[in-house]
Protein backbone atom coordinates (compact mmCIF):
# COMPACT_ATOMS: atom_id res chain seq x y z
CA UNK A 1 0.00 0.00 0.00
CA UNK A 2 1.32 3.54 -1.19
CA UNK A 3 1.70 5.70 2.13
CA UNK A 4 0.59 9.95 1.85
CA UNK A 5 4.05 11.94 2.14
CA UNK A 6 4.27 15.18 3.54
CA UNK A 7 4.73 16.29 0.50
CA UNK A 8 1.42 15.08 -0.50
CA UNK A 9 0.16 16.42 2.59
CA UNK A 10 1.22 20.06 1.92
CA UNK A 11 -0.39 20.01 -1.70
CA UNK A 12 -3.35 18.65 -0.15
CA UNK A 13 -3.58 21.49 2.49
CA UNK A 14 -2.35 23.85 -0.29
CA UNK A 15 -5.58 22.91 -2.08
CA UNK A 16 -8.18 23.01 1.06
CA UNK A 17 -6.44 26.50 1.87
CA UNK A 18 -7.27 28.34 -1.05
CA UNK A 19 -11.02 26.68 -1.17
CA UNK A 20 -11.31 28.32 2.07
CA UNK A 21 -9.89 31.71 0.77
CA UNK A 22 -12.50 31.54 -2.38
CA UNK A 23 -15.05 33.27 -0.25
CA UNK A 24 -13.15 35.98 0.44
CA UNK A 25 -12.12 36.35 -3.43
CA UNK A 26 -16.00 36.09 -4.76
CA UNK A 27 -17.84 38.01 -2.23
CA UNK A 28 -14.93 39.46 0.10
CA UNK A 29 -14.63 39.81 3.57
CA UNK A 30 -17.88 40.29 4.98
CA UNK A 31 -19.04 37.36 2.76
CA UNK A 32 -16.61 34.73 4.86
CA UNK A 33 -17.31 36.04 7.67
CA UNK A 34 -20.98 35.15 6.41
CA UNK A 35 -19.75 31.72 5.96
CA UNK A 36 -17.58 30.66 8.12
CA UNK A 37 -20.62 31.68 11.32
CA UNK A 38 -22.73 29.98 8.92
CA UNK A 39 -25.00 33.22 7.81
CA UNK A 40 -24.86 34.51 11.42
CA UNK A 41 -22.62 37.26 10.81
CA UNK A 42 -24.20 39.42 8.22
CA UNK A 43 -23.21 43.30 9.22
CA UNK A 44 -19.59 43.21 10.59
CA UNK A 45 -18.48 45.97 12.22
CA UNK A 46 -14.87 47.69 11.22
CA UNK A 47 -12.83 46.26 14.09
CA UNK A 48 -14.29 42.58 13.06
CA UNK A 49 -13.76 43.25 9.36
CA UNK A 50 -9.69 43.91 10.47
CA UNK A 51 -9.33 40.77 12.18
CA UNK A 52 -10.98 38.57 9.35
CA UNK A 53 -8.57 40.83 6.68
CA UNK A 54 -5.78 39.42 9.41
CA UNK A 55 -7.28 35.91 9.42
CA UNK A 56 -7.28 35.75 5.61
CA UNK A 57 -3.45 37.38 5.09
CA UNK A 58 -2.62 34.40 7.44
CA UNK A 59 -4.69 31.91 5.21
CA UNK A 60 -2.53 33.12 2.46
CA UNK A 61 0.55 33.21 3.84
CA UNK A 62 -0.38 28.96 5.54
CA UNK A 63 -0.96 28.75 1.60
CA UNK A 64 2.62 29.89 0.94
CA UNK A 65 3.92 27.91 3.52
CA UNK A 66 2.28 24.64 1.89
CA UNK A 67 4.10 25.63 -1.05
CA UNK A 68 7.44 26.18 0.66
CA UNK A 69 7.21 22.92 2.60
CA UNK A 70 6.71 20.89 -0.64
CA UNK A 71 10.23 22.67 -1.18
CA UNK A 72 11.89 20.91 2.10
CA UNK A 73 13.86 18.24 3.02
CA UNK A 74 12.06 15.48 5.38
CA UNK A 75 13.09 17.27 8.92
CA UNK A 76 11.96 20.77 8.22
CA UNK A 77 8.76 19.33 6.55
CA UNK A 78 8.28 17.15 9.85
CA UNK A 79 8.78 20.35 11.89
CA UNK A 80 6.65 22.56 9.44
CA UNK A 81 3.52 19.75 9.48
CA UNK A 82 3.70 19.92 13.38
CA UNK A 83 3.25 23.51 13.83
CA UNK A 84 -0.21 22.75 11.12
CA UNK A 85 -1.42 20.18 13.43
CA UNK A 86 -0.79 22.32 16.46
CA UNK A 87 -2.95 25.27 14.88
CA UNK A 88 -5.38 23.06 14.08
CA UNK A 89 -5.61 22.14 17.64
CA UNK A 90 -5.67 25.57 18.92
CA UNK A 91 -8.38 26.41 16.55
CA UNK A 92 -10.49 23.78 17.78
CA UNK A 93 -10.05 25.08 21.31
CA UNK A 94 -11.41 28.24 19.64
CA UNK A 95 -14.71 26.94 17.96
CA UNK A 96 -15.35 25.49 21.48
CA UNK A 97 -14.35 28.66 23.83
CA UNK A 98 -15.61 31.17 21.53
CA UNK A 99 -18.43 29.18 19.02
CA UNK A 100 -19.71 31.65 16.27
CA UNK A 101 -22.70 29.38 15.78
CA UNK A 102 -23.76 25.68 17.32
CA UNK A 103 -20.70 23.34 16.86
CA UNK A 104 -22.66 20.97 14.68
CA UNK A 105 -23.38 23.77 12.21
CA UNK A 106 -19.64 24.97 11.49
CA UNK A 107 -19.48 22.04 9.10
CA UNK A 108 -16.69 24.69 7.02
CA UNK A 109 -14.02 24.81 9.91
CA UNK A 110 -15.15 21.28 11.50
CA UNK A 111 -13.85 20.08 8.12
CA UNK A 112 -10.70 22.07 7.69
CA UNK A 113 -9.52 21.00 11.53
CA UNK A 114 -10.05 17.11 10.75
CA UNK A 115 -8.84 16.77 7.40
CA UNK A 116 -5.77 18.67 7.88
CA UNK A 117 -3.95 17.36 10.74
CA UNK A 118 -5.55 13.92 9.70
CA UNK A 119 -3.13 14.40 6.62
CA UNK A 120 -0.46 15.10 8.44
CA UNK A 121 -0.69 12.83 11.23
CA UNK A 122 -0.77 10.36 8.34
CA UNK A 123 2.15 11.34 6.25
CA UNK A 124 3.72 11.25 9.63
CA UNK A 125 3.07 7.85 10.55
CA UNK A 126 3.45 6.20 7.83
CA UNK A 127 7.31 6.57 7.71
CA UNK A 128 7.28 7.62 3.92
CA UNK A 129 9.84 10.69 3.53
CA UNK A 130 10.52 13.56 0.86
CA UNK A 131 10.94 10.93 -2.16
CA UNK A 132 7.73 10.62 -3.95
Amino acid sequence: AMGLTLTQAFQIHFVIGILFCLPVFTSGISGFLETITNGQLTDPDMFTLHLAGVDFSKNMMIALQCYAGTKMDSAAQKLLAQTFVAMCLMCVAVLFIHPTAPIQELIPPLLYLTIVPSTYVLAMTSGKGKAA
